[in-house]
């Protein structure tokens, strides 16, 4: 099965055109724990397919997905209804052990690496719709939360619709086990004068594919999306995002910063697509990824596709170890080095974690004091 398929492939030799899955196993219901804020509806509908939007993660899982018949989670915020970012619909995902991994590509990622045995029988996968229709707004923390050397596989399919003028904060953490395999997929569509703010944080797992895509239908919809990783040991990852524009001056923003330490991969696809009738529009992509030792492997690919002249596009990337200069001047302070490189590292994660609105998800990354977690509420 391909997963994170790239819009516009480029060289075959790169290998970074999509990832690639063996065909996955049964799929079981995996059902949220809910938090569930005055003002939204929730409702679980069996037997009714997924709304078809576009999905960072491709056509081929929503398919998987739809043949396993699994239930919809379809969660809506009424008209005009205006939800306090203090009461944010939680969605909490708690992986099971299933006591066996699954190896993705069905073959040893890292020379030496012990094969995994049998895959994984069965895998546990949701369908989450979030619908806020028009002049509505709502903060959704979804988590993803296994214990540390959990092993198993898992999914999450997330579609959002926002209607004219629409405002949705989407939180998503993936702090799966060590040897956890995990797909999670966002679709979006915005109309005219919606915003949507994505804060991407993946902690942990052994393999995680994580696919976005917004389609910025309406004008002047807006999309900001922060996106944190931390790679350790021999962790896989794979990043796919898009912003496709149709909208006149519509805007996309959208960041990366991770970590890499130990035989960690990650490839990170960023892509904005900037459309013929999106005059006035502008997307911005970058991505700071900092190597915490030699033997870590680093692919990013940002694009910038565009078939309208009234626009503007801009990416860039930072990729490398710390200034020589700011070690210095640290390191003329009495730190060492190793210190030095774990507290950069820290801030990198901290600084969009801070950026999460939902006071308690904070709290609970953060470790804050009761007196800091007052003020901040």
């Amino acid at each position: 099965m391909k997963f994170n398929t790239l819009a516009s492939p480029t060289y075959s030799w790169l290998k970074m055109n999509g990832g690639e899955l063996l065909d996955l196993p049964a799929m079981e219901r995996l059902s949220p724990a809910i938090e569930l804020p005055e003002g939204v509806r929730v409702e679980k509908l069996n037997g009714v397919a997924a709304k078809p939007l576009r999905t960072g993660g491709g056509a081929e899982f929503g398919e998987a997905l739809a043949a396993a018949k699994l239930p919809v989670l379809i969660c809506t915020v009424p008209e005009g209804q205006e939800i306090a970012e203090r009461d944010a619909l939680r969605l909490s995902f708690r992986l099971p052990d299933a006591g066996q991994e699954y190896n993705p590509r069905g073959r040893n990622s890292v020379k030496g690496e012990k094969a995994s045995g049998t895959p994984a029988k069965a895998g546990k996968f949701a369908q989450v719709e979030l619908n806020l229709e028009r002049e509505s707004s709502l903060t959704v923390v979804m988590d993803y939360l296994s214990e540390a050397d959990a092993k198993g596989l898992a999914g999450v399919q997330t579609k959002v619709t926002l209607g004219e003028g629409a405002k949705l904060t989407l939180v998503q953490l993936v702090r799966a086990g060590s040897g956890y395999t995990f797909l999670n997929d966002v679709g979006a569509v915005c109309a005219k004068d919606a915003e949507l703010r994505v804060i991407h944080l993946v902690l942990s797992g052994k393999h995680v594919y994580q696919g976005f895509s917004s389609a910025m239908e309406g004008d002047r919809s807006q999309l900001a999306v922060d996106v944190g990783y931390v790679g350790e040991d021999r962790a896989h990852y794979d990043f796919n995002y898009e912003s496709i524009h149709n909208g006149k001056k519509t805007g996309a923003e959208i960041h990366g910063k991770g970590i890499l330490r130990g035989h960690a991969k990650k490839v990170f696809r960023d892509s904005i697509d900037l459309r013929n009738g999106c005059s006035g529009s502008e997307g911005n992509e970058t991505e700071d990824v900092l190597l915490m030792d030699e033997t870590v492997e680093n692919r990013s690919l940002p694009i910038i596709l565009c078939s309208e002249d009234d626009v503007v596009g801009n990416h860039g990337a930072t990729i490398g170890r710390l200034d020589e200069d700011l070690l210095f001047y640290m390191e003329s302070r009495g730190m060492q080095k190793d210190e030095i490189y774990e507290m950069m590292a820290k801030a990198r994660i901290d600084a969009i974690v801070r950026k999460i609105p939902d006071a308690k998800t904070r709290h609970d990354l953060l470790e804050l004091d009761d007196e800091e977690e007052r003020e901040d509420r």
